[in-house]
């Protein structure tokens, strides 16, 4: 006997089955990926002006964020704080607690103009060169090109 064959039927199946071998399942086993210390995501960039650097830290305050420079050394630190529910917890993928990133910075960048502002959740840094590292065009000066005899070298 032929029976018809239905690929989504096929796939909800496989989800299901996939869900219930990870315990994803929301009310079987409690997800916590909060556990142990936990780094921000950063990005740097560069350019012709100096590095840029972002750290997100969505949900802390930006009073609970310091960011101290010590010779070429730039550190951030700061403190994600669980707020108390009173709820059943099913489902916690956010990580809490203290954080501390240290960064060496380029002996090119002017520590005195570092600059950081935090918006959206987003810390955000400037760090520029110096007018001595940047990069310049120098124009050769001189006399006319002459041009030279090989043979009479030789």
């Amino acid at each position: 006997m032929l029976s018809r064959w239905n690929t989504f039927d096929e796939l909800t199946d496989l989800h299901r089955e996939v869900d219930h071998l990870f315990g994803r399942t929301w009310g079987t086993v409690p997800v916590l990926a909060n556990e142990g210390p936990w780094v921000p995501a950063t990005e740097v960039t560069s350019g012709n002006d100096g590095w840029q650097l972002r750290i997100a830290l969505p949900g802390i305050d930006q009073r609970d964020v310091s960011v101290d420079l010590h010779g070429n050394t730039l550190t951030i630190k700061g403190e994600r704080t669980e707020t108390n529910r009173k709820d059943e917890l099913h489902v916690s993928e956010i990580r809490y607690g203290r954080f501390e990133r240290a960064f060496t910075l380029p002996e090119k960048v002017e520590g005195d103009r570092v600059n950081a502002s935090f918006q959206n959740g987003m810390l955000e840094l400037t760090l520029p060169l110096a007018a001595s590292a940047k990069p310049r065009r120098i124009e050769i000066g001189g006399d006319e090109v002459k041009e030279i005899d090989v043979e009479k070298v030789a």
